[in-house]
């Protein structure tokens, strides 16, 4: 059995003197789809930054692709093979959709890989609304065709892992409709992807396993069907009520 494509052990994260995730275990298998779902504030986001090189953790080791790279920055955790999709998109508004889509396959543009042409194709037919707007502002897309652009421009690093933070934020169910299942049609490809996300009936439903984060530490984990019956999860985040 092959070593999962992302390890981490015992992670810790703080801002200052606050803890906000505290001695965190995960993993991720080679072509898996593992949600991270939570409540507003548990940690999610800053454990993804702290895998992504956004953060430096405090503590803990993060192992991708077999290698340990606690305290790299994102630039380098790029070039190694994983993307990340941020929480809030930060597409460049005044750089036309296009530009944006080149700058996620900065690194391989700098060493000449000639497949990048090929990709940004491929891309494109994923999210063929990308394609009607090449050459408009990214500022001037809608906040699903920002989201699109944002998971485009993650693809076009051609990344081994892509980390999601957020991919509902501020979105139509509609959109939503659209986004997830493009998601597991790239896992179904064979792509490694992490997704922290708040609407944890969409996580449930694409990812394989689970882990489920309180107040900074991961409180439960599991096959995604089982969370998705778990009556931990129906009462506090899939909105089941008990009787009064």
């Amino acid at each position: 059995m092959s070593a999962p494509i992302l390890q981490v052990s015992g992670l810790r994260v703080a801002y200052g003197p606050i803890t906000a995730v505290d001695g965190v275990d995960l993993e991720v298998g080679r072509g898996e789809f593992v949600g991270i779902i939570g409540s507003n504030g548990a940690g999610k986001s800053s454990t993804m930054r702290a895998v992504a090189g956004v953060l430096a953790p405090v503590g803990g080791s993060i192992h991708f692709d077999g290698t340990e790279v606690a305290g790299r920055k994102s630039h380098e955790m790029v070039a190694m093979g994983l993307a990340m999709v941020p929480e809030g998109r930060m597409i460049f508004g005044d750089q036309t959709v296009r530009e944006n889509l080149m700058l996620g396959a900065y690194t391989r543009l700098a060493r000449r890989d000639p497949d990048v042409v090929d990709d940004l194709e491929e891309v494109l037919e994923l999210f063929p609304r990308l394609r009607e707007r090449l050459d408009q502002l990214g500022g001037s897309l809608s906040g699903g065709e920002q989201q699109m652009l944002a998971v485009a421009r993650g693809l076009l690093s051609r990344p081994k892992l892509l980390v999601v933070d957020e991919l509902s934020l501020g979105l139509a169910p509609k959109i939503l409709d659209l986004l997830f299942p493009i998601l597991a049609k790239l896992n179904a490809g064979g792509l490694s992807i992490l997704l922290v996300e708040q609407m944890a009936s969409y996580a449930l439903a694409v990812t394989q396993r689970t882990y489920v984060m309180e107040n900074g530490r991961i409180r439960f984990s599991g096959p995604s069907a089982d969370l998705a019956r778990d009556d931990r999860v129906l009462d506090a985040y899939l909105g089941r009520r008990h009787d009064a």
